[in-house]
């Protein structure tokens, strides 16, 4: 849809040259990740943020595609530090050991008055050949991030809180609310809804071109039952533990997260984030308080009430209104909203920090080349503008079908199957993108990349491309009444189950299976498909996307491998005693 004008700069008396090349809005980890790159680089930056650290913050889950951007990041700006949030290992053994370990994405349907059936579950584990995600127990993560940025040379503000912002053709002038000015040639805002940017100049769109519509209930609690401890015997046939990765509890009209910092041997941190998110069309608001709420809410589903039957809140509950919102431009001459300044829309499959270090990415470099120039037209960040723009409505759109697709388990199978290929897809995309940068450090070897990332780094593939765009019309149709879901689910398994392209080793269109595991065995016949009998242009791309990146796996680079070996051996019963912390004794 088009786009508003940048509002234009306010040219009142001449001011001075600004000493600070950029002020950074918001010291979370996307600002200051930005503020150590940019410092890096050379720049002379300056960050304010009204809070202060340690704080509270969500977006904790990372997913493999974000690791792999991070990682690309750390090359490219020459900042190692930011490849330790890459992996578990590294996380714990660098940064703190308060984080959790993230080894699948696992879905639990349920439905409102019935006992969870265990034949609607599904698991994604992560390959162990590539690497372990985690669950950043974010206040830690982001001072850490923070002191980095000090390290490279970033000023920092903490209870700093701008409450007005102009420009000239020098720079730009923020002030305070005790009244004191900043002066500047750049403003990046990574201030979130809350955005001084924003408010200045009306950006918001109201009301928002976003179709999707939740709230959000969450906080940290202590003694959350692992979900695993609920299950008979029976029913632990999942490849690894679900209280090992982010849970999701799904239902008609919504999802429960359930992120665990306790989950693994060596855990020094009993906390485990919970989290509520609900369509208000659905579910309207509740009289009481959103601890009330919270506990009405899960008494409605028996195996989610279990889970937190002994369970309390350590801080309080935090509960939003409408969580979505946009802008109408996110770029102007000599500054930007990145990521949740820009826009949002739900917390679902966890793609807020992927954004925010696409930002990062594709914003940077253009920034320090303004400063080099002296010019900081809007044109020469056009491309930053359709970046996240672009990653908005496809996360809208993800996430709305999504959220179709709770209210019928067949409709949400079949959505979820295809869903899950384009994340492989988008990973191999990444991880071919990495592996090539690596060996030449040359930026034209990231065009590919970077001009498929505005729609969600999703190959490029002309049968991909129209099969998600079938799956996403058919489930569109079921929102807007003009098929059933039935008859919807059916025709995306159909397609699926068509399609040549499916690497057949994950059996994603295997209508009878549920875990989508990616073994060492499964990966080695991806590769000869890939090789022999996969279409020649999805065949490239899955063969680079495994085996460029898994030649890596051994580098100290890449991976902490003595860490790794001390959770193995801290997992096991006897010999890893010592290594285990006094929670998982």
């Amino acid at each position: 849809m088009p786009r508003a004008t940048t509002p234009r700069q306010q040219s009142g008396k001449k001011s001075e040259r600004p000493d600070t090349d950029v002020i950074i809005l918001g010291s979370g980890l996307a600002g200051a990740a930005m503020a150590a790159v940019l410092a890096r680089g050379g720049a002379n930056v300056l960050v304010l943020d009204a809070g202060s650290h340690p704080r509270f913050a969500i977006g904790e889950s990372t997913i493999p595609y974000t690791s792999m951007l991070m990682r690309l990041v750390s090359e490219r700006y020459d900042v190692p530090e930011i490849k330790y949030l890459t992996t578990f290992e590294n996380v714990q053994g660098k940064i703190s050991s308060t984080s959790g370990i993230k080894k699948n994405f696992g879905f639990l349907y349920h439905r409102e008055g019935e006992r969870q059936n265990n034949r609607e579950t599904h698991q994604f584990p992560i390959p162990r050949i590539t690497h372990i995600e985690n669950h950043f127990f974010r206040q830690d993560v982001d001072s850490w991030m923070l002191n980095v940025a000090v390290k490279y040379g970033a000023r920092i503000q903490q209870r700093t809180r701008i409450v007005d912002v102009d420009f000239d053709d020098e720079g730009g002038t923020l002030t305070d609310d005790q009244g004191k000015t900043y002066r500047t040639r750049y403003v990046v805002d990574a201030s979130g809804f809350r955005s001084p940017l924003a408010t200045k100049f009306g950006l918001r769109e109201e009301p928002t071109r976003l179709r999707h519509h939740s709230r959000s209930l969450f906080t940290h609690m202590l003694g959350v039952t692992p979900y695993d401890d609920l299950l008979p015997r029976s029913s632990k046939d999942a490849p690894t533990p679900w209280h090992q990765g982010t849970l999701h509890h799904l239902f008609e009209g919504g999802w429960a997260w359930v992120i665990p910092f306790d989950n693994h041997a060596r855990a020094t941190n009993p906390l485990v984030s919970v989290g509520l998110n609900l369509d208000p069309r659905v579910h309207p608001e509740f009289d009481g308080t959103p601890e009330e709420e919270f506990r009405a809410f899960i008494d409605r589903f028996p195996d989610i009430r279990r889970q937190f039957g002994d369970a309390t809140a350590v801080r309080p509950w935090v509960r939003t209104g409408r969580l979505q919102y946009s802008s109408k431009t996110t770029i102007g001459a000599r500054w930007c909203l990145t990521s949740h300044a820009a826009g949002f829309v739900d917390a679902l499959f966890s793609r807020g920090l992927s954004n925010s270090f696409e930002i990062i990415n594709a914003l940077a470099w253009r920034v320090l080349e303004a400063l080099k120039d002296d010019d900081f037209t809007v044109e020469r960040f056009s491309y930053v503008e359709q970046l996240e723009q672009g990653l908005l409505d496809f996360n809208d759109n993800l996430v709305a079908n999504a959220y179709t697709s709770f209210s019928h388990y067949g409709l949400w199978d079949t959505w979820f199957r295809v869903w899950s290929l384009g994340q492989i897809l988008a990973t191999f995309e990444i991880n071919r993108t990495y592996a090539r940068y690596l060996d030449s450090h040359d930026a034209a070897d990231l065009a590919h990349l970077e001009s498929i990332a505005p729609e969600g780094s999703i190959s490029d593939y002309g049968p991909a491309r129209e099969l998600l765009a079938f799956v996403s019309d058919q489930v569109r149709d079921v929102a807007e009444r003009r098929t059933s879901p039935g008859p919807a689910a059916a025709s995306i398994m159909n397609a699926l189950m068509k399609a040549d392209f499916v690497p057949p080793a994950f059996g994603l269109a295997d209508p009878t299976n549920r875990w989508f595991n990616a073994s060492p065995l499964k990966v080695m016949d991806t590769i000869k498909w890939a090789r022999n009998d996969a279409p020649p242009e999805i065949g490239r791309l899955v063969d680079d996307g495994l085996t460029l990146f898994i030649k890596k796996r051994l580098s100290p680079d890449e991976f902490d491998l003595r860490e790794e070996l001390k959770h193995v051996v801290a997992g096991l019963p006897l010999v890893g005693r010592p290594l285990r912390s006094s929670i998982a004794r």
